[in-house]
């Protein structure tokens, strides 16, 4: 008389799961994102070290003047980057909240059917208990009866 456990709220587990791990995509693709602005941050960062270092060796004004444009077009695009990175970082922590969140739900179901499988499993031996308590008072009525 074993019942196999039939969790009624299954297809919405598994929805919160698909929620999950959505979110978790899309956490993982603003990471990248916010990552590759962090390498070309740096990437310029590099640049403008190198070139502050190279600066003195350049004695032509056509040259320093193309250095200062140069530079001068670095940092603007460094602003912008950083500008990009700070959305990115705003965004990332929308992503990771709702991540969270989902990740939350998830839990309280997995909790909820770990929860309905136990009192499943408590009902089953209850009942198998009661049988048992049955066949037992059964087999005592007929051994008194026979006796």
């Amino acid at each position: 008389m074993k019942n196999k456990f039939k969790f009624k709220l299954d297809s919405v587990l598994k929805l919160r799961a698909e929620k999950t791990n959505e979110a978790k995509g899309e956490l993982q693709t603003i990471l990248k994102k916010r990552i590759e602005k962090e390498e070309a941050i740096d990437s310029i960062k590099d640049t403008l070290v190198k070139h502050s270092k190279s600066r003195s060796q350049h004695k032509k004004l056509e040259t320093i003047q193309a250095f200062y444009h140069h530079k001068d077009s670095l940092n603007h695009k460094l602003k912008q980057l950083s500008y990009e990175l700070e959305n990115l970082r705003d965004i990332e922590n929308l992503k990771r909240d709702k991540y969270n969140a989902a990740l939350k739900e998830e839990k309280v179901m997995e909790k909820l059917k770990e929860k309905k499988h136990a009192e499943h499993v408590a009902e089953i031996n209850r009942m198998e208990q009661n049988e048992l308590d049955d066949i037992a008072i059964r087999q005592y009525i007929r051994k008194v009866s026979n006796a």
